[in-house]
């Protein structure tokens, strides 16, 4: 599994270098990258859009349900970093804040 060692850094800079290839650094700026992560997000939505919470489940074990899931998700994500990188944002330190914030809004569950 690539999670495991792979970092946010290093798909950061693949993000930047397939966006610096092909000149569309004019393109990428907060405004657009945030339209595009939307849109997407609704292209993954859409996917899931009529069917029940079980069906989607049973959606994702197919491999070419998956494999468009998945298609999509990539796309979001790689609109993420490079809006991380447009707006100078270090996506690490922005999830561990938000998590800490969200453990105070949302407090655990005692005895589940």
């Amino acid at each position: 599994m690539m999670d495991t060692t792979l970092s946010i850094a290093h798909l950061r800079e693949r993000v930047a270098e397939f966006v610096a290839a092909r000149n569309w650094e004019p393109f990428h700026n907060p405004k657009n990258l945030a339209m595009s992560i939307a849109i997407e997000t609704a292209e993954l939505q859409e996917h899931f859009q009529w069917l029940t919470i079980e069906e989607s489940q049973e959606y994702v074990k197919s491999p070419d349900n998956r494999t468009e899931v998945s298609n999509e998700l990539a796309d979001i994500l790689i609109y993420c970093l490079s809006f991380a990188n447009t707006a100078e944002i270090d996506v690490s330190e922005a999830i561990l804040k938000k998590l800490s914030r969200n453990e105070q809004r949302f407090p655990r569950l005692e005895n589940r």
